[in-house]
C-alpha cells in the first residue's frame, strides 16, 4: 500500500512515522486473529467448558458464538446429544449366577451428558467419562443383578434383568451427571451343557402341555358321546312308548300304498301277527 507524501504538507512532505508502520500492524493483527481468534463458534448439540488459564470455570458456554480471551481462555466442547457405549467383544462382562455359572452378558448404553453439568464432569472425571463412569456403573450392576438369579432364570428372563438394570443404572449415574436413556442386552451367554439342559426341559414342559390338552380333549370327546347316547337312549325311549298297534296298522298301510305307487310292485306281503312282522320286498327280476 503506497503513501503519497503530498498529502501531509504539515510535516514539510514527510509521511508520519504511525503511518509507516500502521500497515505492519495491521498485518500482525489479522495474523492473530487467525492464529488466535477473539472468539469460538459451538455447535448446536454441544455445550462449552471454558478454561482460563486450565481452570474451569463452572458456568457452561451454550451453542453459538462465544468470546474469549486469545492466549489466556480456550473452550472444550462437549457433546450433550444421546450417545451409545458398547460392552461388547474384550469388553462384555462376566460374572457368575446363583447357581455358580459363568454368564458372558454383552450389551449397549444410551445415555446423554446433563448440559448444566459438563463443567463438573471435565473437572471430575475429564473428558474420557465413559471409561471411568460408564464402565464401572455397569459392569458393578450386571454381576450384582445375575448374582440374584439362577442361570436358567438368565437364560429365560432377559426383560427382567433389562429392568432391574435400568433401576439401578440410572440412579447411580444421576448421581454422577449423567443421565440413561437405554440399556439394550445384545446378547446372553450361558454354558452350552447348560442352554442344552434348558432347552431339552422346555421341551419336555411343551411336550406334557400338549398331553394335557390332549387328555382334556379326550375327556369332553367321551362327554359327548356319553350325552350323545343318553339321548338315543331317551328318544327310543319315548319312541317305544309312542308305537301302539293302531299307529303300526296305519304305517304298513302307507307302505302298502308306497310300494304299489313305485316302479317295483312286485312285492310279498307276510301277514302279520300282533308283532307286526314287517314288510319283505322282493325286487322285479327280468328275465
Amino acid at each position: 500500500m503506497q503513501i503519497d507524501p503530498n498529502k501531509f504538507p504539515q510535516t514539510g512532505g514527510k509521511i508520519p512515522n504511525f503511518l509507516k508502520v500502521a500497515p505492519i500492524i495491521i498485518v500482525i493483527f489479522i495474523l492473530f486473529l487467525i492464529v488466535a481468534p477473539p472468539f469460538v463458534v459451538i455447535p448446536s448439540g454441544y455445550v462449552g467448558v471454558k478454561l482460563t488459564l486450565g481452570k474451569a470455570d463452572m458456568e457452561e458456554l451454550p451453542p453459538g458464538l462465544n468470546f474469549i480471551i486469545p492466549a489466556v481462555q480456550r473452550v472444550i466442547k462437549m457433546s450433550v446429544r444421546t450417545q451409545s457405549y458398547d460392552l461388547r467383544g474384550a469388553n462384555s462382562i462376566n460374572s457368575l449366577s446363583r447357581d455358580g455359572l459363568t454368564i458372558n452378558t454383552e450389551l449397549t448404553v444410551l445415555y446423554k451428558i446433563m448440559p448444566t453439568k459438563a463443567a463438573e464432569i471435565y473437572v471430575e472425571y475429564g473428558l474420557d467419562y465413559e471409561t471411568k463412569i460408564i464402565k464401572p456403573v455397569i459392569r458393578s450392576a450386571v454381576r450384582d443383578v445375575i448374582a440374584t438369579l439362577d442361570s436358567s432364570q438368565v437364560y429365560q428372563e432377559r426383560e427382567l434383568i433389562q429392568k432391574k438394570l435400568m433401576e439401578t443404572v440410572s440412579k447411580e449415574l444421576e448421581k454422577r451427571y449423567i443421565l440413561l436413556d437405554e440399556i439394550l442386552i445384545r446378547d446372553i451367554k450361558l454354558p452350552k451343557r447348560v442352554v442344552e439342559a434348558i432347552e431339552q426341559k422346555r421341551r419336555a414342559y411343551e411336550e406334557m402341555q400338549k398331553m394335557k390338552f390332549i387328555v382334556e380333549k379326550e375327556k369332553l370327546e367321551a362327554e359327548r358321546k356319553r350325552v350323545e347316547a343318553k339321548g338315543i337312549a331317551d328318544a327310543n325311549k319315548i319312541i317305544a312308548g309312542s308305537l301302539t298297534k293302531e299307529y303300526l296298522q296305519w304305517k304298513f298301510i302307507e307302505n302298502i300304498k308306497a310300494y304299489a305307487q313305485g316302479d317295483n310292485n312286485t312285492v310279498i306281503l307276510i301277514p302279520y301277527d300282533q308283532q307286526m312282522t314287517p314288510i319283505i320286498n322282493i325286487p322285479n327280476i327280468k328275465k
